[in-house]
């Protein structure tokens, strides 16, 4: 039977300082959460108010925003979880776009202590492509196994924002030569 790792073998020690951005991303990842709550508490309202109305069109839409904004909230709720329980650690990411059958963004992490982690994310943020071109990108990274999340900072006059996505480890950490 596969055992699990210790949360603490997914990132390295942390750092004596938090890395800036840290708090902006935990509020990043808490506000996309409230939002998909909002938006799953509004779907059952609508289904329940469609129920004494008889709307059946409304009767339909409502469970699927519902069940919508569940799902919604359920990854950044997760990843804010994981994020919390972990920290944020600087690191540096080269971000490659797999094409094929299973279209997936690749993301090389390299840790200040020499150790790394290999990551996969979906590519359905269009934010996610945009970033595979410069290499090294600075970044902080949070999470653990499939609740790992990566915030790239401002790079004006790149981006002005920074660009928060989630990701979902695909090795554990290890360090070259090992």
């Amino acid at each position: 039977m596969k055992t699990r790792r210790p949360y603490a073998e997914w990132l390295p020690r942390p750092e004596k300082q938090a890395p800036p951005w840290a708090d902006r991303a935990t509020a990043l990842l808490d506000r996309r959460f409230r939002l998909w709550a909002v938006v799953m508490v509004l779907g059952i309202f609508v289904a329940v108010a469609c129920l004494f109305t008889g709307e059946v069109a409304a009767m339909i839409v409502g469970p699927v925003l519902g069940a919508g904004g569940v799902l919604g909230a359920f990854l950044p709720e997760r990843r804010l979880r994981a994020a919390r329980r972990t920290g944020w650690r600087t690191a540096e990411v080269t971000i490659s776009l797999n094409g094929g059958k299973d279209n997936y963004v690749l993301i090389a992490v390299r840790f200040a202590d020499g150790s790394r982690i290999d990551l996969w994310s979906r590519p359905g943020s269009l934010t996610v492509p945009t970033l595979r071109y410069p290499p090294s990108l600075p970044a902080i990274i949070a999470g653990h196994g499939p609740a790992m999340s990566v915030l790239v900072p401002p790079n004006p006059p790149a981006r002005d924002k920074p660009v928060l996505f989630g990701a979902r480890a695909e090795t554990y950490r290890w360090r070259p030569g090992n």
